[in-house]
């Protein structure tokens, strides 16, 4: 089952954020992993980040993100890979990331 990250969790991993890494945040490329409805990532999008990678291996999760990513206008400055976040592998030809989100079930 998809256990979305709360509000208040979500309020403050950006507050954190905000104070202590704001200049991480602009332009960054993001990476959620365990994304369930992408929150954490799309919270970054929204708040300056270039570009959001979301790794979640259920397709209810996934279908989600793409409809959060639709809704949001998003679509070209995401990807959404099925996989278990637990067992990546290479990360093949993806740039590096300056923000990683991984809250696992």
């Amino acid at each position: 089952a998809i256990r979305p990250t709360t509000d208040r969790t979500r309020e403050a991993v950006f507050n954190v954020l905000a104070h202590r890494f704001a200049d991480k945040l602009d332009g960054a490329r993001v990476l959620d992993l365990f994304a369930g409805t992408g929150a954490l990532g799309l919270e970054a999008l929204s708040r300056g980040a270039s570009y959001g990678v979301f790794i979640e291996e259920s397709a209810e999760g996934r279908g989600l993100i793409r409809s959060n990513v639709e809704t949001f206008g998003l679509t070209g400055r995401t990807k959404i890979f099925r996989r278990d976040a637990t067992a990546l592998g290479e990360a093949g030809t993806l740039a590096a990331f300056g923000l990683v989100f991984a809250d696992p079930p």
